[in-house]
């Protein structure tokens, strides 16, 4: 039984159900609360058949409805709120990942100064070693020098003495060899040299 055949077959109904009203309505006063909802509704053209109908119309609508209209759209709203959720996900873990890396920056950048200062202080005690250790060499060349320096002029020192003290040894016997105008002997030329020598040192 289709719907419009369940229509046309609703309507004689519906027309005999007002026809029979006007008749029935002293017998139907007697049934109470019941009757008078049954006559507000009949009030508003809504009858027993009419309203099955309806129901029938609504709920087929109400299927159709949610089947190809509510049912899809729920679940693209679900579709689009696990995406959302999802995005608000990914956003939160990049952000997190963002904030380690920039940690993970700010941690290399500190143990890269404090070794680019740990090796400029030992750069810096390097020179400095090697600063004080040239001083020092520079130092002990330097009174190596003048140790030898000093040796040196001690050594012509020393020889030009001996050398003055030769010559001064022998004038002192030539003039007085001269002066007593004899030949000396050896001895006495060895004590007048000796003598000589003497007056030099002092």
């Amino acid at each position: 039984m289709t719907f419009l055949s369940a229509l046309l077959a609703a309507e004689p109904a519906h027309e005999a159900a007002h026809a029979a009203a006007p008749a029935a309505h002293g017998a139907a006063e007697s049934h109470g609360p019941v009757h008078d909802i049954i006559q507000l509704f009949g009030s508003f053209g809504v009858d027993g058949p009419h309203l099955i109908v309806q129901l029938v119309n609504f709920s087929i609508l109400a299927f159709i409805l949610y089947r190809f209209a509510i049912k899809p759209a729920l679940g693209q709203m679900e579709e689009r709120n696990r995406l959302i959720e999802k995005g608000l996900a990914d956003a939160q873990a990049s952000t997190q990942r963002l904030a380690e890396a920039q940690k993970a920056s700010e941690a290399k950048l500190n143990a890269a100064s404090d070794e680019a200062a740990k090796i400029l202080a030992e750069a810096r005690n390097s020179a400095k070693a090697a600063v004080e250790a040239a001083k020092a060499e520079a130092s002990a060349a330097q009174a190596e020098v003048v140790a030898k320096a000093k040796a040196a002029i001690e050594a012509d020192r020393v020889k030009m003495l001996a050398e003055v003290r030769g010559e001064v040894s022998r004038l002192v016997v030539e003039t007085a060899a001269k002066v007593l105008e004899q030949n000396l002997d050896d001895a006495t030329r060895g004590r007048l040299n000796e003598a000589a020598v003497k007056q030099l040192a002092r």
